[in-house]
């Protein structure tokens, strides 16, 4: 009886608004001349909204006469879609959505053609909440009966649930939740709804808890219903992808496949990206393949660079049960880029073969002469097999060529390495250089382009010792130059001295790394952000970071940020073997809700150890609105060549207050201008005086150990610079002094 009542009121609702032009306007019904496009409406129209189960029918009707009229439905609900409504009677137009969710928001407009497409306009954008009557009248609070809630279909990652209910409103809102997950539903009144939760997880048990409501919010007396499911062990393949065939050795670079020999040295499968897949080798017909699991990408490390210019094509197996989208990307070195091609098709539960033309990825800008890396990107979660990925060749010519006009003599050298500069022609396009050295011995491969010189650099020497290193030029059918190999010797510099130990209070400093004080460098240690090749090394018992750079590092801390608020000084010991700039600074939070890096440009001076102050308050005042309460992440971005890195640190040197030390310990500096010479003095003992010029980096250090001392500076350059004095009670004053 209600709902008769309710529709009878609808009715007399609906009567009434139609007999006056200018009755108000609610959500449902109302009369309106607002347009969107230039040709404004005379009289308007009017417009209808009423909600039968979950069904919405829609209603425009123009007041203003046209010919040759017809309209359209502008959904703008999700997106934007164009939808023609049928006529009715004189200039009244209807459409109707079917299968909403109660309670959800439409977002609608009518657009309105005349006189053979020759004008148009377009009403207001009106929202509507399905379900909404707009009628006053007794509230409903008669619940939802029959509710049932059962399993239907099941998958590896599905459950279908099989929902129903009646309710006087004619349409049941379905709530349901199962771990930190609700979703939500809506059917007609007695009308069985199939909905299936997606994404979930295989063989894992779920339980959904599911209740029933209608558009009051009136609850199923049994609310709620749990369903408890168990998902389907996901699909493997049970045959062993395609063998691949049989190509002759020159004709095949081979990264992961049962078929070929592997290229040398240490192939690794699973890199530590931060990927959230599970990488495992699993055998299929006994057959190795690689399973990524809850794939989101992954990656191969070839563990060098390869030359793949001789090779036409690149080859992947490619087998899953729900991954339907796929990128493979080639990923070369120095200047690092990635250039990725869609798989597809990728049919489901069978083997997939493509052969990539590298064309496809030279058409891009990639070089294919240093590539090192394979990775594999996914839509998320799903689970994938892989096998026989390889280059290949697949022309029969015998290359029987060897390289030509091959060169290799010595670049630049360091104290644990010696740069090999090595050329040679080919017809093949590429050329493989072999390096042999040391006892056992030691033997590296390197690949460069026909032509074109390589630099290859021979790391991890030891210093001050004699080095004699013979190099093997050939092409990729293993034919050698004529004049190989070239013997070219060297003997590496002295070893490189450990970077100064800092003497500032540890409960001053904040270390990110250093011996001499607990750093917070998070456990993961320097990210390579960009373009990096890091090995931790021993100066002097000293732990130092080297790192060869073409572009952009840093370092997260053991805290998500750290406070460097009271700190004056940002400090880093440099040591540039080819090296010359870099910037360096911190990631930090700004005012808002973005990052911002305060930061400063250095320049260094290559064979020693530059000693770097950059200024806490000059990096404030030009980075106004960096949060120095949250610094993030240590940022050096860029830097370029080889350099050793030490004691990166925050501290503050207590010069807050430096008039009251100054007067307190009757400290002077004179002359200033200095000529030649300076003297210090203080009624303290002094420990030490740093002299250190407006960039930061240290000019002079005397350990002086006395009330008083006269220092010669006539070595520096003329210029204004900053006289730091560390008295022995651990108070410090820093002075402006100018060098004439």
């Amino acid at each position: 009886m209600k709902k008769i009542t309710r529709l009878i009121l609808l009715i007399v609702a609906i009567v009434a608004w139609g007999s006056v032009a200018n009755a108000q306007n609610t959500e449902c019904a109302g009369t309106s001349t607002v347009s969107t496009q230039a040709d404004l409406f005379t009289n308007g129209y009017n417009y209808t909204f009423t909600t039968t189960g979950t069904d919405v029918t829609i209603t425009f009707e123009l007041l203003d006469t046209k010919v040759g009229l017809v309209a359209y439905l502008w959904n703008q609900t999700s997106g934007f879609a164009e939808l023609p409504m049928t006529a009715t009677t004189g200039q009244k137009f209807t459409k109707t959505l079917t299968g909403l969710t109660l309670g959800s928001v439409i977002n609608v407009a009518c657009k309105f053609a005349y006189a053979g497409g020759q004008g148009m306009a377009v009403t207001s954008s009106f929202n509507y909440t399905v379900g909404n009557s707009c009628v006053v009248g007794p509230p409903d609070t008669e619940i939802p009966a029959a509710f049932t809630a059962t399993k239907g279909a099941v998958t590896a990652n599905s459950v279908e649930l099989l929902l129903n209910g009646t309710d006087n409103s004619g349409a049941v809102t379905y709530t349901i939740a199962y771990g930190t997950t609700t979703l939500t539903t809506s059917s007609n009144s007695g009308i069985q709804k199939s909905y299936i939760v997606t994404g979930l997880t295989p063989s894992t048990a779920y339980s959904f808890s599911v209740s029933a409501k209608d558009a009051s919010n009136n609850q199923a007396a049994n609310n709620p219903i749990v369903i408890p499911a168990t998902t389907s062990a996901l699909p493997a393949p049970t045959v062993a992808a395609p063998t691949p065939p049989a190509y002759s050795a020159p004709k095949v670079i081979s990264i992961f496949s049962d078929a070929y020999t592997p290229i040398p040295g240490t192939i690794n499968l699973n890199p530590g990206w931060g990927q959230a897949t599970q990488m495992t080798t699993v055998q299929v017909a006994g057959n190795s393949t690689i399973k990524y699991a809850n794939l989101n990408y992954q990656g191969t490390d070839f563990g060098s660079d390869v030359n793949v210019v001789p090779m036409a094509y690149l080859h992947v197996d490619v087998w899953s049960a729900d991954e339907t989208s796929l990128q493979f990307f080639l990923i070369n070195h120095a200047p690092q880029s990635e250039k990725s091609v869609p798989l597809i098709p990728l049919n489901l539960n069978a083997w997939n073969s493509y052969d990539i033309p590298l064309t496809s990825f030279t058409s891009q800008g990639l070089l294919l002469t240093n590539i090192y890396q394979f990775k594999v990107v996914g839509s998320g979660g799903k689970t994938v097999y892989l096998d026989n990925m390889y280059f290949y060749d697949p022309s029969a010519d015998v290359d029987a060529q060897a390289p030509t006009a091959f060169t290799a003599t010595k670049g630049v050298v360091a104290s644990d390495a010696v740069e090999l500069l090595l050329n040679a022609t080919d017809n093949s396009g590429a050329v493989t250089y072999t390096i042999t050295y040391g006892a056992g011995p030691i033997v590296l491969t390197t690949s460069g382009v026909s032509g074109t010189q390589k630099s290859y650099t021979v790391t991890g020497l030891a210093g001050s010792t004699d080095y004699s290193f013979s190099v093997v030029a050939k092409d990729a059918t293993g034919n050698i130059s004529t004049n190989s190999p070239i013997v070219v010797t060297a003997t590496t510099l002295a070893p490189v001295a450990a970077a100064p130990v800092p003497t500032y209070n540890a409960s001053k400093v904040i270390s990110i790394y250093s011996d001499t004080y607990t750093n917070v460098m998070n456990a993961n240690g320097w990210e390579n952000w960009y373009g990096n090749t890091f090995s931790g090394v021993s100066l002097g018992g000293n732990a130092t970071l080297k790192d060869i750079a073409t572009c952009c590092l840093g370092a997260s801390f053991t805290t998500p940020t750290i406070n460097v608020s009271s700190m004056t000084y940002l400090h880093v010991d440099i040591y540039p073997i080819t090296s010359t700039t870099m910037t360096l600074g911190f990631i930090a939070a700004t005012t808002t809700t973005g990052t911002v890096t305060p930061q400063k440009a250095l320049t260094f001076t290559t064979g020693q150890w530059n000693s770097i102050d950059i200024s806490m308050s000059e990096l404030k005042t030009s980075f106004p609105t960096a949060d120095f309460t949250q610094a993030k992440q240590i940022s050096i971005s860029p830097a370029n060549g080889t350099f050793y890195l030490d004691n990166l640190l925050f501290y503050n040197d207590g010069t807050t207050a430096i008039s009251d030390v100054i007067t307190e310990n009757n400290i002077s500096c004179y002359p200033n201008p200095i000529t030649n010479t300076v003297t210090v003095s203080s009624k303290t003992e002094i420990s030490q005086m740093i002299v250190r010029n407006l960039l930061g980096q240290t000019v002079n250090s005397t350990y002086i150990h006395g009330l008083s001392k006269t220092i010669d500076l006539s070595d520096v350059a003329s210029g204004n610079y900053f006289i730091t004095l560390k008295l022995a009670n651990g108070q410090i004053s820093t002075q402006k002094i100018v060098k004439l």
